[in-house]
């Protein structure tokens, strides 16, 4: 098992996002979502995930961890989202809204099945904005 990502990330508009396709812009959200009747993890357009968040605006607790094979699945978890997802390239990252920032995946352009997974996402959107100083 190994992390790309693992700490603090900034989020607007309650979401964050999976890019491989080095010419697109970053999912649409209708089109992300479309078939699906979970809000948690949009899969449908080839290469990108959607990944909504309960907190509006302001820094998220955020893990990625690329796995061999399924990880037991821990109770901890308020919300759980299982989706498939196959990278258009190697270049796969983990992208804040607007570009502001990422974090390189380092994935082969093979078969994922994702497990997103979270916890506070109702007191987070009842808070809807965390400053830089709020716990």
């Amino acid at each position: 098992m190994r992390r790309p990502v693992e700490g603090e990330v900034h989020v607007h508009y309650g979401q964050i996002y999976i890019e491989s396709d080095p010419d697109s812009f970053g999912p649409d959200l209708r089109e992300s979502f479309a078939g699906q009747s979970a809000g948690l993890c949009g899969a449908a357009v080839p290469g990108a995930l959607w990944l909504s968040t309960g907190l509006h605006t302001g820094s998220v607790g955020f893990t990625v961890e690329v796995h061999d094979q399924a990880p037991p699945l821990d109770l901890v978890w308020e919300d759980v989202v299982e989706v498939s997802f196959r990278p258009v390239s190697t270049g796969s990252a983990l992208v804040q809204w607007a570009g502001e920032a990422s974090w390189d995946l380092d994935l082969e352009e093979t078969d994922y099945r994702v497990r997103y997974c979270a916890q506070g996402m109702d007191e987070a959107h009842r808070q809807d904005t965390r400053l830089d100083d709020e716990p």
